[in-house]
């Protein structure tokens, strides 16, 4: 019996985020600059067509400057986040 879909919790990928992601990248407008050559997420967003699903495959793929280990629904709550500053 499959189980039924869990929506993605934008603001849980915020604070996924802020607490996980902003060593390196701007997690939200306004933040500080990002580390070296890492992109803001929305500029990732935007590379994606803030398609949250495409995003959180993407963070769920080998991240060669990250040493951090995402579930599946940590990653969809961070790319519904993502997807939250479409504009």
């Amino acid at each position: 019996m499959a189980l039924p879909a869990v929506a993605a919790d934008a603001g849980n990928g915020r604070s996924l985020a802020q607490a996980r992601c902003a060593a390196c990248h701007i997690v939200a407008p306004g933040a500080r600059a990002e580390v070296a050559d890492s992109p803001p997420f929305e500029t990732i967003g935007r590379n994606f067509g803030f398609d949250a699903e495409r995003i959180a495959t993407a963070i769920l793929a080998p991240h060669p400057k990250m040493n951090l280990t995402l579930t599946r629904s940590e990653a969809r709550d961070i790319a519904a986040h993502i997807g939250s500053l479409a504009h």
